[in-house]
């Protein structure tokens, strides 16, 4: 049941992801991407960026692994590059959801927080990386919202659920 949950809120992640990807960011003019607009990470480039360390750092640490690396070879990753590792952190946060089980979701981890070692419940991880990645929808969209127009995304999960009701 717990698992379920999870596979649940990952398929929305997903789900909200892709559409901001398909319907907001890559319409814009590609020159829109890296101007820097003073709000969050400034730019769409470093947003981005930042969600896709953030799911390849919480990835490693539900691997125990207590050395977090960047996701990005490059320090100045182009839209394409961007989306393309984008694509590759989803794929495996894809692979390691689809073996989710109630065991997994309260298997507790070790790893750095601020420099700090601490154990907790995969469930924790989990759901910081649900909560870390619809935060940065919204700043996403008010990006773009600064830089072009005011884009209407309906991103609700309960809207979400209605439509995907089994």
């Amino acid at each position: 049941m717990k698992s379920d949950l999870v596979k649940t809120i990952f398929a929305y992640q997903i789900s909200a992801d892709r559409r901001l990807w398909d319907e907001v960011i890559m319409p814009l003019e590609e020159s829109l991407f890296y101007v820097d607009t003073g709000y969050s990470w400034g730019s769409l480039q470093r947003e981005c960026a930042h969600v896709i360390d953030a799911m390849h750092g919480y990835m490693q640490r539900l691997h125990s692994s207590k050395q977090i690396g960047k996701a990005f070879a490059v320090d100045n990753p182009d839209r394409a590059q961007v989306r393309e590792r984008w694509d590759a952190v989803e794929t495996d946060w894809k692979s390691y959801i689809t073996r989710f089980d109630d065991r997994e979701f309260d298997r507790r981890v070790e790893t750095i927080y601020r420099d700090t070692l601490i154990a907790v419940p995969v469930w924790q991880l989990v759901f910081q990386v649900f909560n870390h990645n619809t935060l940065h929808r919204a700043e996403m969209l008010q990006i773009v919202a600064a830089l072009a127009q005011p884009v209407d995304f309906d991103a609700s999960f309960a809207r979400y659920c209605i439509r995907n009701a089994e």
